[in-house]
């Protein structure tokens, strides 16, 4: 079988210690193609750095709404904000993107977070994180390339930007909207990234469920989303997600492994 991990991040810091064996096992497992995503300008050139090392890996770049909002969150942060952000200057990282663009595969994770305390309530940060995300969608059309979106507790407001912008090649990652906003997506023909973690939450095997095979992909989020509580999860785990749609679809996890393969190759050009 011929898997793909459309979605980790191998250079944090749990990996330090044995990436190697983490990419060997991920090779045995069957996983052809690792899509490392950057969330931000240091993250950005270690996804580049490990493509260059590995040639399994390919470099996604991104820019995650937190980050996207560094500048405009100093104070938030000062004050006790609950997650570590780096300071970025967007315009000048998207620059650099386009500079770099024949370097990668995609352009993720971006998208919209309204998860935390701080922003759930300030709508002036709601309104900047929607004008980065459009800004970046107008540069992944401008340069070609597929984008993977974050949409945590923001799905119905990531879905109406991804409509306006006519985005055709979008991949809804970690998806955690409603039934309704899943048949939307499906609707635009955009793709859903399942993790490993479907194995423990209904919410992924419903979608497995809902989406047709042609939309579906597999991701880990690596060190995030593992199938077993409280482990570290990585790449090789795909193949765990592969026989969770299997089950549910009824179908031979190898012809499971082959459409989505297919999937990849279309949507990543591969």
């Amino acid at each position: 079988m011929n898997l793909i991990d459309i979605h980790a991040h191998l250079e944090h810091e749990k990996f330090k210690d044995d990436l190697d064996k983490v990419i060997e096992r991920a090779r045995k497992a069957g996983v052809k193609i690792i899509i490392n995503s950057g969330v931000n300008k240091k993250t950005n050139r270690e996804s580049l750095e490990l493509s260059e090392k590995y040639n399994i890996i390919k470099p996604s770049f991104g820019i995650y709404p937190i980050d996207a909002l560094a500048m405009e969150m100093q104070e938030l942060e000062s004050s006790g904000f609950s997650r570590d952000i780096e300071k970025l200057d967007v315009d000048s990282e998207l620059r650099w993107i386009e500079q770099n663009k024949d370097k990668c595969i995609a352009i993720g994770e971006i998208g919209l977070d309204y998860n935390w305390e701080e922003i759930k309530n300030d709508e002036p940060a709601k309104t900047k994180q929607k004008e980065i995300f459009r800004k970046i969608l107008k540069l992944a059309k401008k340069i070609d390339k597929p984008v993977i979106v974050h949409s945590r507790k923001a799905e119905e407001d990531a879905i109406k930007i991804l409509e306006e912008e006519k985005m055709k090649k979008a991949i809804m990652h970690c998806f955690s909207g409603k039934k309704l906003l899943i048949k939307r997506c499906v609707e635009n023909k955009w793709f859903f990234s399942i993790p490993p973690i479907i194995t423990r939450l209904q919410h992924f095997q419903l979608l497995a469920e809902l989406v047709p095979i042609e939309q579906l992909l597999t991701e880990t989020d690596s060190p995030y989303l593992s199938p077993v509580a409280g482990e570290r999860n990585e790449p090789g785990n795909v193949a765990v997600t592969i026989k969770e749609i299997a089950r549910i679809k009824g179908l031979d996890k190898k012809d499971v492994a082959g459409v989505i393969w297919e999937n990849a190759g279309k949507v990543f050009e591969l």
